[in-house]
């Protein structure tokens, strides 16, 4: 059969620091399958060949890295991540709480440009909320927000806060005699986004309050041993898929999508664009597809069995805090889905320099997984173990 479109499968030599890798090109059957031994160590279970660099070469199978003492798994960061609390100057005042809309909805109008991204902080907040060091509010005080106007870089000038505030004063609702309100003061308030739920809460405490839009997960600096042995079993499985697409004429793209709780597969699928002349048969898309349909009959299933005069229970997102693993880093449209059906992890073994929505080197440098903009965030790894040998694809083409 021919090979499929956009795809070669190549051996190349490569060497990285210290990492040195073995190489072999199979002698004679350009679709023969090459399954890599990915690490010692793995459980009885899994799928791995657990082999020495003579017998790798001697079968034909592949590559294996000589240095293996290294972790396989490294964690896709963007340039903005950082560990130590920034902050910067921004205007604030004190608003009475039922005219808060009509005050957010004027100022948008009125502000230009802010130079700093604000959106991870908390627009409206409570009076307890800002002043933690007071142990006692006021019963007038429950009526009240502070809000957060903009920074001090994108209106230097207090007295045009001022003018910007002074016909919010004329609102019927705003007649109350206080002092206090609609009177910009400067507050300190973080410059960037927290990595993890709990530095929202530390970085809180005692400036401008964070809204913490991640993942609840805390991002973690290393992946733990038992999930390095779970992915690279997982890892063989999608080097399987991905040679049966290339015999049966597709593009050797392959996903995963892991219950982390169970360990089991949820759904698997591979990239069908060739057979299905769907241009958006990729293989996350179908993966994530495969997950819904499966939701969809349990909770079909569910509502028979309910009494029809009970409310219906919640109902979660279709992939709450599963794990994907897929070969080839997502395109921006699979990234997005992975947001929108909150994927809690991803791993993924190759980049696509030229399409790619994770890393911040690829296509138009989004970082999807961790973008501020956007209500969901996502733990990446990629793989930086042994050679993993993939068929060659089109690096412009979408994964």
């Amino acid at each position: 059969m021919p090979p499929s479109v956009g795809s070669s499968r190549t051996t190349t030599a490569s060497s990285t620091g210290t990492e040195t890798y073995l190489h072999h090109k199979p002698p004679h059957n350009h679709h023969q399958r090459h399954h890599i031994s990915l690490s010692s160590g793995l459980p009885a279970s899994a799928s791995a060949t657990v082999a020495t660099v003579s017998s790798v070469l001697a079968s034909g199978k592949g590559h294996l890295l000589v240095n293996s003492s290294t972790r396989s798994f490294v964690q896709v960061r963007l340039p903005h991540d950082r560990t130590e609390l920034e902050l910067v100057d921004v205007w604030a005042t004190l608003i009475p709480a039922r005219v808060a809309t009509s005050v957010v909805s004027h100022l948008k109008q009125e502000l230009p440009d802010d130079p700093h991204s604000l959106l991870h902080l908390r627009r409206l907040v409570k009076e307890v909320d800002v002043n933690q060091q007071d142990s006692v509010r006021k019963a007038s005080d429950q009526g009240f927000l502070h809000l957060l106007i903009c920074s001090i870089d994108a209106v230097p000038s207090e007295g045009e806060i001022r003018r910007m505030l002074l016909p919010m004063t004329e609102l019927p609702a705003a007649n109350i005699n206080d002092n206090r309100l609609f009177v910009p003061v400067i507050r300190k308030a973080p410059k960037y986004p927290a990595l993890t739920k709990q530095q929202s809460k530390e970085w809180s405490d005692g400036t401008w309050p964070i809204m913490w839009r991640g993942n609840p997960h805390a991002i973690i600096s290393e992946l733990p041993s038992e999930d390095e042995v779970l992915y690279k079993k997982h890892i063989e499985k999608l080097l399987e898929l991905t040679e049966k697409a290339h015999n049966e004429g597709e593009m050797p793209m392959a996903t995963l999508i892991l219950d982390p709780v169970t360990y089991e597969t949820v759904a698997s699928a591979v990239d069908t664009r060739n057979s299905s002349n769907n241009p958006l048969a990729h293989s996350t898309m179908t993966c994530i597809a495969k997950v819904a349909k499966k939701e969809l009959r349990r909770r079909q299933k569910e509502a028979a069995m309910l009494d029809a005069t009970k409310e219906p229970p919640p109902q979660a997102y279709l992939c709450h805090n599963l794990h994907l693993i897929t070969t080839h880093e997502p395109c921006a449209m699979c990234s997005m889905a992975m947001v929108h059906s909150r994927i809690s992890r991803l791993v993924y073994i190759k980049n696509m320099p030229l399409s790619g929505g994770i890393d911040r080197s690829s296509g138009a440098g989004y970082g999807i997984h961790w973008n501020k903009q956007l209500n969901w965030r996502f733990e990446t790894w990629k793989w930086e173990g042994q050679n993993v040998l993939l068929y060659d694809i089109d690096e412009a083409i979408n994964a």
